[in-house]
């Protein structure tokens, strides 16, 4: 008896028009351009109270939250909340960052100085002077120390104590912030806006281009980790995509009281996906607390 063999054809499914409208809706829904997740800001609720005046904040290497005020005083946070005083510089301070050598960078506004404060002794000496108006700093890879001088409209090298003028001609540059990109980000208050600045591996800054719009009083500003730009100004949390730069309105909780700068959680016992922000306050100074604002990401990773 003969057979012959006939190979077995594959029958493919094919769905209705409809249901492939519907699944591609789904994924569109799903995410943004370039696949990942809309950031969303989660519920704030007060971290820290009884401060002066806050402005500015920064994690210290050991884990703690320092945090500046009006009267001089830099408060050390730990993870639930408790404080202790880290140091005294007797002027109103603005911005902190910390180095990568541990200390400990503040500004004085008023007083045209940075204070550098060894967080193990507290002790705090001037480590530059002569800056009108310093508002903000940041460290490079390399060291280079940048400080936005508000009131000249620059951006000042101030690495080791010695002043150069990096950049000039901004609008009360304000926050700082250093972009995986090889970019300095600028918070331009007066301009509603963020500019950002190409800097070169010999650690000069290029010139001014703007980055995002739609920022009213724009003041502390810090990356995430997809590289979404977060900004906060005018009691209003607002979030740059990295993709579309479209700005993005993610928080106008009734306890924002003017928060001034914002950090990422990094310290031991601290909520890595949380945004931490300083109330300076409506009257510029009358701000008492921080607050936590649960965040979907966590922040970029230290240029270090």
């Amino acid at each position: 008896m003969h057979f012959e063999w006939q190979p077995r054809r594959r029958v493919w499914y094919t769905p209705p028009m409809t249901t492939l409208r519907v699944l591609l809706l789904l994924v569109l829904l799903a995410t943004r351009v370039g696949g990942a997740p809309v950031p969303v800001a989660g519920p704030t609720s007060v971290f820290a109270g009884g401060l002066a005046g806050p402005e500015g904040l920064a994690f210290l290497n050991d884990g703690t939250l320092a945090v500046g005020s009006t009267t001089g005083l830099i408060t050390r946070l730990a993870a639930n909340g408790s404080a202790s005083t880290l140091a005294n510089t007797g002027e109103s301070l603005a911005g902190l960052t910390t180095l990568r050598d541990g200390r400990l960078l503040a500004a004085a506004f008023g007083g045209g100085r940075i204070w550098a404060v060894d967080p193990d002794s507290g002790f705090a000496s001037v480590y530059a002077s002569g800056i009108a108006g310093p508002n903000f700093i940041v460290e490079t890879r390399k060291r280079r120390v940048f400080v936005s001088a508000s009131l000249a409209g620059t951006i000042v090298d101030a690495t080791g104590g010695v002043l150069v003028t990096a950049a000039s001609g901004l609008n009360f540059p304000n926050g700082l912030a250093l972009g995986g990109d090889g970019y300095l980000y600028v918070a331009e208050l007066g301009l509603a806006r963020i500019s950002r600045l190409p800097l070169s591996p010999q650690g000069t800054l290029g010139p001014a281009e703007v980055y995002a719009t739609g920022t009213p009083l724009a003041d502390g500003i810090a990356f995430d980790r997809r590289g979404n730009l977060l900004v906060v100004g005018q009691d209003t949390l607002w979030v740059v995509d990295h993709v579309t730069r479209a700005t993005t309105v993610l928080s106008s909780d009734p306890l924002f009281e003017w928060p001034s700068n914002l950090a990422f959680g990094r310290g031991r016992g601290f909520d890595k996906k949380s945004l931490f922000l300083a109330n300076f306050g409506p009257a510029l100074g009358d701000g008492t607390n921080v607050l936590r604002v649960g965040y979907t990401l966590r922040g970029a990773k230290l240029s270090r």
